[in-house]
């Protein structure tokens, strides 16, 4: 194992660890309550693959073994961060949809003209939606991909990345919650033919809810992606390709999936423009401090760079 793979482990290590201590004194001091139970599973599943990390790690199978690890440090980020967001979102300071909106109005960008544009072409309106959705599924499945096929500092790379900018955005929405850009065009669902506005509105319940309530109780059940500004969605469509683009051929599928997906924050997400630009200039920085701790972009020497060669047969 490499020494730059060593950092990007103690790294994410030190990032869960940090976080976790972080958001248990945050919620200590807040008016949110916990469902553990609700979490049960996600926390047990997070367990055993770290378990069966380890375990693939003693029997010298280390591909496998960072393989696991990287589903573990994902999930885990991605529950600490979606904790966070609450925690931020719980602050109640004003809606920012006015400023947000009045900004894209000064770039000259016509968000409600564009949903509309995009409305009058189905079969696009159906390609921008699957890569909306597909973000879940390239968070966990991407970097397990980059491990697979020998660049295990791309894959741990991409999930320390994802940690960083969730992170970076909890923080910043703090001071810009808003309630998106399909209620301040005051787009209706029902108004719309092949553009799906559910991501849209899926969220506001649970966004003014713990905004508003005295007390809130944060069930796995009904978690939510609060964040607006910056756009998490842009941010990971452009690590994704960061990531993916010294891999060969693997670049141009993952290049369209994600110019795609930062599109459809527009038209299926509910973004502002300035979400999006936000979204990726966070990832601009989370990928340079990525590179500073592990000296990526590292030039593939054989199959499986960075993963001793006894351990290749496994």
């Amino acid at each position: 194992m490499t020494r730059e793979v060593v950092n990007l482990r103690n790294w994410l290590a030190f990032v869960v660890l940090a976080s976790t201590l972080v958001v248990a004194g945050l919620l200590v001091r807040s008016k949110i309550s916990i469902d553990y139970a609700s979490f049960t599973t996600a926390a047990a599943t997070v367990a055993m693959l770290a378990l069966a990390g380890r375990i693939c790690a003693r029997r010298g199978a280390l591909r496998l073994s960072l393989m696991m690890e990287a589903l573990a440090f994902t999930i885990a980020l991605s529950l600490l961060v979606a904790v966070g967001s609450y925690l931020a979102i719980s602050q109640g300071y004003p809606l920012a949809d006015d400023f947000l909106s009045k900004a894209d109005e000064v770039l000259g960008f016509d968000g409600r003209g564009l949903i509309r544009y995009i409305d009058g072409i189905p079969a696009l309106a159906r390609a921008l939606m699957l890569a909306y959705t597909s973000f879940a599924l390239q968070v966990l499945l991407l970097p397990v991909l980059l491990i697979l096929s020998g660049r295990p500092q791309h894959g741990l790379g991409l999930v320390f990345g994802f940690g960083l900018v969730c992170i970076g955005a909890s923080t910043i929405s703090v001071w810009f919650p808003a309630a998106a850009a399909y209620v301040t065009y005051g787009i209706e669902s029902s108004s719309l033919n092949a553009v799906d506005a559910h991501f849209g509105y899926q969220f506001l319940e649970e966004f003014h809810a713990v905004r508003e309530r005295a007390a809130f109780v944060l069930s796995m059940d009904k978690l939510q992606g609060l964040l607006t500004f910056p756009s998490v969605h842009t941010a990971t469509a452009v690590l994704c390709v960061a990531f993916t683009f010294g891999t060969g051929w693997l670049r141009y599928p993952f290049l369209l999936l994600n110019a795609l997906m930062a599109l459809s924050t527009l038209t299926h997400g509910g973004h502002y423009l300035v979400d999006v630009l936000a979204g990726g200039l966070l990832a601009v920085a989370a990928v340079a401090v990525v590179r500073g701790v592990s000296g990526l972009p590292v030039r593939r020497t054989d199959g499986l760079a960075g993963v001793p060669a006894q351990s290749q047969s496994h």
